[in-house]
Parts: C-alpha cells; sequence; structure tokens
C-alpha cells in the first residue's frame, strides 16, 4: 500500500466516524418529505460510508472549479407565489457549490419552494466537517437531506440547495419552505461547539440572506410555541422545535439571542443609508452611459463585485441607496446593485 494511498482512507475513516453521529442524531437525517405516509425518512450511516471521503485539495479544489459551472442562479430568479412577484437569489459570499438532488417535492410536480423566505433555521452538522463532505452526503438521492447553505469547521460556506428551491432540513416541509436553513460544523458531541471561524462566518451569511430577502429584524425567542407560530415577529426556528432531536446543540441554541443582536447590528447599519423614496417612483429604467459599469452584491464599493454591464444597456431599478453621497440602484433581475451616477434615466 502506498503512503498517500494510506493517508486517503486514514482520512476516510475518521469522516465516516465523525460523520455517524451527523447522520445518526443531530442533521437532518429525518428531513420531512412529501411521501405518502408524511413519516420522516431515516438516513443510515452506513449507507453512506462511500460517500464521506476525507478532503482532498487535489480533487476537491477541482471539483470546486467545477461546481463554480453548476446551473445556479447568479442574478436572481423571479416566482409567483399566492399571486406575488417574488426575487430569489444566491448568496455571494458562498465559495463552494454542489447542488443536492433532494429538494422540493419527491414526485417533481414543485419544483420550487411555495413561501416567501422570512426565517433563518440554524442546524450543526455533529462533525468538524468540510464543505465538500457536507456536500458529499446530500449529493446522494438516497440521503434524504439537504440544507440551503453549510459552514465548514474553516469558516469556508458551501450552497447545496438553491435559495428558490425548499431543502429537506428541518423534518418539517411547512417550515423549509419558509425558512433559509444552514448547516455548521461542530464538535461531535455535547454541547456541539463551533469553531470561531464558522461563528463569524454565520452571522455574515444570516446578515447577507436577510438584507437579500427584505427581513428587516431577527428575531428569536426562547418559547417553543412563539417560534413555530411566528407570533410577536419571531423568525428563528431550529430542527428540535419539529422532531425529538438535540440540533442544533446547546452551544448554538444558548447563543441564538447572540446570533440575532450581532445580525441586526449588520441590518440596522445598512439600513442606515437608505433613502427615503417614495415607492411610487419605482421601478424606472436606466441606460449604462460609461464604458463598462460594475454590478456589487451591495450599495457601496466596499461590496464584493459580481459582474458588470455596458454602455448602451438598459436596465430596471427597484430601489435606490445613498452612501457617501453616491446614490446606488438595486437591479430587478437581483444581480446586485449599481453607481447610479454611470446611468441616465430612460422616459
Amino acid at each position: 500500500m502506498t503512503k498517500s494511498l494510506f493517508l486517503r482512507l486514514t482520512s476516510a475513516f475518521v469522516c465516516i466516524c465523525l460523520m455517524i453521529p451527523m447522520l445518526a442524531g443531530c442533521s437532518g437525517n429525518k428531513a420531512k418529505t412529501d411521501t405518502p405516509s408524511g413519516e420522516a425518512l431515516d438516513v443510515r450511516a452506513d449507507e453512506y460510508a462511500g460517500l464521506v471521503d476525507g478532503y482532498d485539495p487535489e480533487v476537491d479544489d477541482l471539483d470546486a472549479e467545477r461546481s463554480a459551472s453548476d446551473e445556479v442562479s447568479l442574478a436572481g430568479t423571479v416566482l409567483t407565489l399566492n399571486g406575488e412577484e417574488v426575487t430569489f437569489s444566491n448568496s455571494r459570499l458562498v465559495q463552494y457549490t454542489k447542488i443536492s438532488p433532494n429538494k422540493n417535492d419527491t414526485n417533481g410536480e414543485v419544483t420550487h419552494r411555495t413561501h416567501k423566505i422570512d426565517t433563518i433555521t440554524i442546524h450543526c452538522m455533529a462533525g468538524q466537517l468540510s464543505v465538500e463532505t457536507c456536500g458529499n452526503v446530500f449529493a446522494d438521492k438516497d440521503a434524504k437531506a439537504s440544507s440551503n447553505y453549510g459552514i465548514g469547521s474553516d469558516g469556508r460556506i458551501g450552497m447545496y440547495v438553491e435559495e428558490k428551491d425548499r431543502p429537506w432540513s428541518s423534518s418539517n416541509s411547512e417550515n423549509d419552505n419558509r425558512a433559509v436553513t444552514i448547516e455548521v460544523a461542530s464538535d461531535s458531541s455535547d454541547p456541539y461547539a463551533v469553531t470561531d471561524a464558522a461563528y463569524k462566518s454565520l452571522i455574515k451569511l444570516v446578515a447577507d440572506i436577510c438584507q437579500r430577502n427584505e427581513i428587516k429584524k431577527l428575531i428569536w425567542s426562547a418559547d417553543k410555541y412563539t417560534r413555530i407560530t411566528h407570533q410577536k415577529g419571531a423568525n428563528m426556528t431550529v430542527h428540535r422545535d419539529f422532531a425529538n432531536k438535540s440540533c442544533p446543540g446547546d452551544y448554538l441554541y444558548s447563543r441564538m439571542g447572540d446570533i440575532a443582536k450581532k445580525v441586526n447590528a449588520i441590518l440596522s447599519q445598512n439600513a442606515g443609508t437608505k433613502t427615503s423614496t417614495t415607492k411610487s417612483e419605482f421601478p424606472y429604467m436606466v441606460k449604462i452611459k460609461a464604458k463598462m459599469t460594475d454590478v456589487r452584491k451591495g450599495a457601496g464599493t466596499e461590496y464584493d463585485i459580481v459582474t458588470t454591464v455596458k454602455k448602451g444597456e438598459v436596465y430596471t431599478i427597484v430601489e435606490e441607496q445613498k452612501v457617501n453621497s453616491e446614490t446606488w440602484g438595486k437591479l430587478k433581475n437581483g444581480a446586485g446593485w449599481i453607481n447610479l451616477k454611470d446611468t441616465e434615466k430612460v422616459n
């Protein structure tokens, strides 16, 4: 046996040991799907041992490059839900993508979520795993489990189900239809602690999700009934609300209030830059007058560039924000924000 093969087998064995408690307990192993009986489906760890390969840079980095070509909506998807047009987009913080087949319903009749996103549900992986390993498990149809996002122990963010689609995460299809679900790498035993890197990424990701889905304030309630009925504005739920599980573990559960506080600080800071423009002024159309203009994922140059638009192209603006004396416009197609100084209105 070569040294390289030995190391890969050892890595796989370690990850299998980590994944067994995850699949048996904390993660979405009883993700509710639209089965005739309505019962949750179990994931058996021994069935997925072959999927749990340790993270190998020579293999998984290539996989990460290939994943960029997956059919993932970058510019936003507009769906009509209950007579209302809703735009869904995905986080630009994602560093790895592996889309799971485990989403929406089991018969293929419903091809997207059926409720506007207004809830955040945080899970623990019950293992200090990479986004690649989590993606490998969710990639198997027989797993009957998935989440929208996952955060590895190193803080990297992966996406497994687009936000327009319902993941199979919380043992409750109603919750999964309205929530963005996030798996976070954690220890494999109580209290299922997470790394500082994963926790910081979680705050950033949740804030990004809230901003894009117009969740003005994140509200956590210590009362289960208040959470699941969304009373008093509560918009954070946990897996243990819907199944006899410890997920998301006491470490994250005890910090839900802190997560809400930190996310709301970010939301409040960004909201302070928003202009008081009346709804009657939107939408309106603009033509790009600069040779090329950057589209950023937020209003301001501190946000990452996601794409560019060219001179002469016409776009629809649905919102404005004023930042440091410059006005930015939000594109209707969900691609991001442009500096309106590079445009002219179209009558």
